[in-house]
């Protein structure tokens, strides 16, 4: 092998070993999020996400705001609190409905935490304000006059 060849070699193998080390040493940041569509609009998710996670639930809510959509809390069923979040987001539902894309993330915690809050949620949404709305009506195309598809030719005689 030439010399050039092992000098290459080396300044490889430090460069995987300085990224290796310095993921080690960074800090985890943790996105992850589990997110749901309910099939009811925004004004009627707000009011029950919040009665949800302080009444219900009874978690310490840190920040809200309605405008934005989103809820800060403080995940307090184990022997830690953890910081936690709701997000409401303007959506369509598979039927065409207004609905509501509820997001809740728990990074601290196993994502089932964020499950279970979820699936409560949207339980609590159907108990309180019952089925989703119908389906929206879709306009009748306009049927043509009977008489117009097929007019009766006149009587001209010459």
């Amino acid at each position: 092998m030439s010399a050039c060849a092992h000098r290459h070699r080396r300044l490889v193998f430090a460069g995987v070993a300085v990224i290796a080390v310095a993921s080690w040493l960074a800090p985890k940041v943790v996105w992850a999020r589990t997110a749901e569509i309910a099939s009811y609009p925004i004004p009627d998710v707000w009011p029950a996400a919040v009665r949800f996670l302080r009444v219900d639930r009874g978690f310490p809510v840190r920040e809200k705001d309605e405008s934005a959509g989103y809820i800060l809390f403080e995940y307090s069923d184990g022997p830690k609190p953890c910081k936690a979040s709701l997000e409401l987001i303007r959506a369509t539902d598979s039927e065409g409905r207004d609905a509501t894309r509820i997001a809740i993330s728990i990074p601290d915690l196993p994502r089932r935490y964020e499950r279970m809050l979820l699936d409560r949620l949207v339980a609590k949404l159907s108990e309180d304000h019952g089925p989703p709305a119908p389906l929206p009506r879709k306009p009748e195309p306009a049927r043509p006059d009977a008489g117009a598809a097929n007019p009766t030719p006149l009587n001209v005689t010459p």
